[in-house]
């Protein structure tokens, strides 16, 4: 007797070495994280001299207030909320929505591929897919284990009324001074880059990002080497930067501690920012986009080349109510000389 309890804890060691190397482990191969796709018919012949509009919006995957809480998923909250974006996208028509944690499958949210569904019944042609977080198991949150997460697959999406061209999936650094086992299960952070063919003969280059949202070291650093990705399309082409960027912009009134995120795009200067510092300070709680329920600080951004684009309307989108955590931001712009 003495001796099985002896062995008990070798055995609780293996099982949870067995459980770390299955539970991290990718269900799918790689080279399926981006895909471009084409889920249909173009449904508009708009062009660059028309006026377009562009969203981001960190989706939550759906889950409302819910997101990373211990509690019990109920699929009829991911139901109604697929069914609110779908009418939400039927009145405000965006041509091109940049999503950020939004599911492909994944056991938290019963399985439904979020932006296949949003696609064909939203009549969006055209999409791009980057998969940042494929996990047999995540055990997040903690407990009870009957909340976890799961069997996961998620990540980042574009969705487009316009043909989508030379998709890029760029895997941003992960935190340095997290532990192995916390990185083993963490997902990726990402930037997506695709050239967008606005008509017969304009290309606009879209970028869609989700910044590092524990570690601030790592989110200046993921923001220094997205800046410099920009560059390198900024110079041939339009470009709209736009994203979750998990930071405050620096005149924000309430500062909880000095980050130099949001100031490197502010301080580029071929960008220009949809929700510029003079009008964000007239009325800065208009433009919280977190949290939905109760909406204290803005951390979603859209960037724009200033030589290029013109914004004509600018909003967050605060009719989006409880479908996420997050409110989208909506620009609506025209191409200068055109």
């Amino acid at each position: 007797m003495k001796k099985f309890f002896l062995l008990i804890p070798g055995m609780l060691l293996v099982l949870v070495a067995v459980f770390y190397f299955w539970g991290s482990n990718n269900r799918f191969p790689e080279d399926t994280y981006h895909a471009l796709l084409h889920y249909g018919p173009v449904t508009e012949a708009k062009s660059a001299k028309d006026t377009l509009s562009v969203m981001t919006y960190n989706i939550g995957f759906l889950s409302g207030m819910d997101n990373n809480l211990p509690v019990p998923a109920n699929p009829g909250l991911y139901a109604d909320n697929l069914k609110k974006v779908l009418n939400l996208f039927e009145r405000l028509q965006p041509e091109l929505v940049g999503f950020q944690e939004i599911d492909f499958g994944s056991a938290r949210s019963f399985d439904v591929n979020q932006m296949d569904s949003l696609a064909k019944y939203g009549k969006y042609a055209f999409g791009m897919k980057g998969v940042n977080w494929d996990r047999n198991y995540v055990p997040f949150p903690y407990w009870p284990p009957s909340v976890q997460y799961g069997r996961m697959l998620s990540g980042q999406a574009i969705l487009s009324k316009f043909p989508l061209m030379d998709g890029q999936r760029i895997v941003l650094n992960k935190p340095e001074a997290a532990p192995f086992y916390y990185n083993a299960f963490y997902l990726d952070r990402l930037i997506q880059v695709t050239k967008v063919a606005i008509g017969e003969k304009d290309t606009l280059v879209l970028m869609n990002v989700h910044l590092e949202a524990f570690d601030k070291q790592t989110r200046e650093q993921q923001a220094e080497y997205l800046l410099n990705e920009y560059r390198k399309w900024a110079t041939n082409y339009p470009v709209i930067l736009l994203g979750d960027f998990n930071s405050r912009p620096p005149y924000a009134s309430e500062i909880i501690e000095q980050e130099e995120t949001i100031s490197l795009f502010l301080e580029e200067p071929t960008l220009g920012n949809a929700i510029p510092e003079e009008v964000y300070r007239k009325a800065e709680k208009e433009f919280f986009t977190f949290n939905s329920e109760a909406p204290y600080e803005q951390i979603d951004f859209i960037f724009y080349t200033r030589k290029d684009i013109k914004p004509v309307e600018v909003r967050v989108v605060k009719e989006a109510a409880q479908i996420s955590d997050h409110l989208p931001v909506l620009m609506r712009f025209v191409f200068l000389n055109h």
